[in-house]
């Protein structure tokens, strides 16, 4: 299973990228950049795929060898794979909120490219420093894909139910921390 899991965590980091990338662009198109509640959350998906990537870096790190064969940390391994998984969720969240509403209401690109239509949209939805609405409209479409979609309906479901279940997740950690060191820490405090 720590192969598995470690293959999941290691792909999942390009998709975490996207997310924190996309993000980070959007929220300057729509000049919202500087807002502290839009930098939370920016700063919450750029931690995010930043704490999955150590811990799955420590995971191979960590490794044991059998047999000349490398196998992942299990803790670490478990560990990445319940965090990445039990945020996935919020992480949309974030992504969708600093895209508004356009992500489900905005123009198509035959609209854009229509005459009669497309200079109202240039003028009206282009983003902040000028970006073309286009671009912008482009970043939204990406952004829909990664969350709305049917690609991004498919990565909600994967975080949560491929290569293992969180409660498998669970298990391992709890099987695998050193529980009797803890207990006798406690218990030299005491």
């Amino acid at each position: 299973m720590e192969f598995h899991r470690f293959t999941a965590i290691s792909y999942k980091l390009p998709l975490l990228d996207l997310l924190a990338g996309s993000a980070l662009l959007i929220a300057e198109q729509n000049g919202i950049d500087r807002a502290g509640h839009v930098r939370e959350k920016l700063i919450w998906l750029i931690s995010y795929a930043e704490t999955v990537r150590m811990l799955t870096k420590m995971a191979a790190i960590q490794c044991r060898i059998e047999d000349r064969i490398a196998v992942p940390n299990t803790a670490a391994v478990n560990i990445a794979k319940l965090h990445f998984a039990s945020n996935y969720h919020q992480a949309l969240m974030h992504v969708q909120d600093l895209t508004g509403g356009l992500l489900v209401t905005g123009p198509g690109r035959e609209d854009l490219k229509n005459g009669e239509t497309g200079k109202y949209i240039e003028r009206y939805l282009g983003g902040a420093r000028g970006v073309p609405a286009e671009e912008r409209l482009r970043t939204i479409n990406l952004i829909s894909d990664l969350t709305t979609g049917e690609f991004g309906g498919y990565q909600a479901v994967l975080a949560i139910h491929a290569e293992g279940s969180l409660e498998a997740e669970k298990l391992t950690i709890l099987r695998e921390y050193d529980q009797e060191r803890a207990r006798s820490y406690a218990r030299s405090i005491l």
